[in-house]
């Protein structure tokens, strides 16, 4: 799904602007597009060779005990070909759809989106969807829905940076005279945080898993900040 050139324009306008603009009408997700998780899961499934081709092996072995179920031999090695195929099928499922993508640039390529685009609530469907589209054509999956929806892309990405309020977890003696300092700006308190609880021996990732963080945590606050403006927040 290709967007129009005039809308490609707006969003590119609008990069470095946390608002509604970002989400865009054509911009579906396999949230809008399927009628379930469990028929996106199906997809999904059907498309991934791996998977089609043990499912093929294991309806073989289905049709070979239904067809010669009088032949207790063939049944009996069919049987135990089946089982073994249906644990290597779960193993494979788990592996393929239970473990996240590790690709480095794929990191750098959601971290760049998240930097750029400074998501937050609904604005996370468009960082979804470009990703989406960034796995397929290069090939990292095997259809352009890896993220269900928005939250999909926004878990995925705490969990990559881990960022987590400085105030909840300890911290070395260092760090704390460091923080605590009275000329010490918020950046550099981040900063800190985000070395302290980001352990990459990338210094090209470690460097976007720290400004992605201390971007989402402006974008997240600012987002709330104007969905309750009553509450008084320092």
């Amino acid at each position: 799904m290709q967007a129009p050139s005039e809308n490609t324009d707006v969003k590119l306008d609008t990069l470095n602007e946390p608002s509604a603009h970002l989400i865009e009408e054509n911009v579906a997700l396999p949230k809008d597009i399927f009628h379930s998780y469990l028929s996106y899961w199906i997809y999904e499934a059907a498309h991934c060779t791996p998977v089609m081709f043990l499912s093929l092996v294991i309806g073989v072995l289905i049709s070979i005990i239904i067809l010669f179920h009088d032949n207790k031999n063939c049944v009996g090695v069919s049987v135990g070909f089946l089982v073994t195929f249906f644990i290597i099928f779960g193993c494979v499922l788990g592996g393929i759809f239970g473990i996240p993508i590790c690709d480095r640039d794929f990191k750098i390529k959601l971290l760049g989106e998240t930097i750029a685009r400074r998501p937050a609530g609904r604005e996370w469907r468009t960082v979804a969807y470009n990703m989406n589209q960034y796995l397929f054509d290069e090939g990292l999956w095997y259809t352009p829905y890896y993220f269900y929806c928005g939250r999909k892309c926004q878990y995925f990405f705490n969990n990559l940076v881990k960022i987590e309020g400085p105030n909840t977890h300890p911290s070395s003696p260092t760090n704390d005279e460091e923080n605590t300092q009275p000329d010490a700006s918020e950046i550099e308190v981040l900063n800190v945080v985000g070395r302290f609880f980001i352990h990459s021996p990338d210094p090209i990732l470690e460097a976007y898993l720290i400004k992605a963080a201390e971007i989402n945590r402006e974008a997240e606050f600012e987002y709330w900040r104007k969905q309750y403006p009553e509450v008084d927040l320092p």
